[in-house]
Formats: C-alpha cells, sequence, structure tokens
C-alpha cells in the first residue's frame, strides 16, 4: 500500500482492529477469517464454545484434585485478576501477542489463573 505524509499519522494512529477490516480484511465476512495472519474474526466463531469447554475442563481438574498453585476459590480469583491485569507484561515476556479477542483473554485467563502469581 502506498501512503503520504498526510496518511502516515493517520495509519500510524489507528487501531490495528480497524487498519485490518479497513484495509486487509476485503470482501470476507466480518465473522469468518479472512486468511490474513492476525485477523480478529480468526477466534469469533469458536471462542464462545472454547471458554464453555475450558470452563468444563478446569472445573473436572478441580473436582479430581488436580494440584493448581491456587486451588482456593479466592486464590483463583485473585490470580484470574491479576493475569488480566498484566495480560500485556504475561504475554511480551513470553515473546507472544497479547489476544486482541475478548474470547481468547478470558480463555488464556481462565486457564493462567491456576497458576499466575
Amino acid at each position: 500500500m502506498r501512503i503520504s505524509r498526510q496518511q502516515f499519522e493517520v495509519f500510524e494512529r489507528m487501531h490495528y482492529v480497524c487498519f485490518h477490516y479497513e484495509f486487509e480484511h476485503g470482501d470476507a465476512d466480518v465473522d469468518e477469517e479472512c486468511g490474513a495472519g492476525g485477523c480478529p474474526s480468526a477466534s469469533l466463531a469458536d471462542g464462545r464454545d472454547r471458554v464453555i469447554a475450558t470452563a468444563r475442563e478446569l472445573a473436572t481438574e478441580a473436582a479430581s484434585g488436580v494440584p493448581w498453585a491456587n486451588s482456593e476459590t479466592h486464590e483463583y480469583l485473585e490470580a484470574f485478576a491479576a493475569w488480566l491485569s498484566d495480560v500485556g507484561g504475561y504475554s511480551s515476556g513470553r515473546g507472544l501477542v497479547a489476544p486482541g479477542n475478548g474470547w481468547d483473554v478470558v480463555n488464556d485467563a481462565l486457564k493462567g489463573a491456576t497458576m499466575y502469581e
């Protein structure tokens, strides 16, 4: 894409998701992944189902006595809140891009809270 100096500020200040849907997503349905790397729509379709499956899996683990660093409810919820407040640091510390979809964030937080300090 060619940009001029006048457009540079617009593109630099544009949120990635807005940029993606405006310039990269093309004619693909916004509810479907377009194939571009990092497409925000990639996790929309099954995100809710993955969160439900993760919650059920963690409930089964907890009931069967799988050891968690945060096994008490209050410890788990404190870790859940801490993970959410530090999602950017958690991701960048591991060389990852922070999830951009709310379902991915919740799914990762559910799992991370079992061990996050």
